[in-house]
């Protein structure tokens, strides 16, 4: 017999969806590799790397990857790359809600009487 609509005898409910990619990105840049310096090779986790590539990029325009290419970044890149790493480390800008418009909307709204038919809708 299936159970009643709404008990589906699951009381922790549906478990939350895994983030695919961002655990596969994560899983991946955690594995050390190989980057070669002028003083010789060294391993350092993935996330190591990219994160000091980021900075190297921001802080002087180019940044040398661990095959030994340098990217140079435009004007435009650079800026897109330090409004990410704000983006990143303040958050995004907290957004302002503007409720008035919203408020007049519900002009003559009383719990006792709830029905859309009796709200005053006149102009003031």
């Amino acid at each position: 017999m299936p159970a009643p609509k709404g008990n589906n005898h699951n009381p922790r409910g549906r478990p939350p969806k895994s983030r695919a990619l961002t655990t596969i990105l994560e899983a991946a840049l955690a594995k050390p590799i190989t980057v070669e310096r002028a003083g010789g090779a060294t391993r350092q986790a993935g996330n190591r790397v990219l994160a000091a590539l980021v900075v190297e990029l921001v802080t002087t325009g180019s940044a040398t990857l661990p095959g030994g290419k340098v990217l140079e970044a435009a004007p435009k890149d650079w800026i897109e790359t330090v409004k990410w790493i704000y983006g990143h480390i303040d958050g995004p800008p907290k957004a302002e809600l503007e409720l008035s418009g919203a408020l007049e909307m519900l002009k003559g709204y009383t719990t006792k009487d709830a029905s859309p038919d009796t709200w005053d809708t006149t102009e003031d």
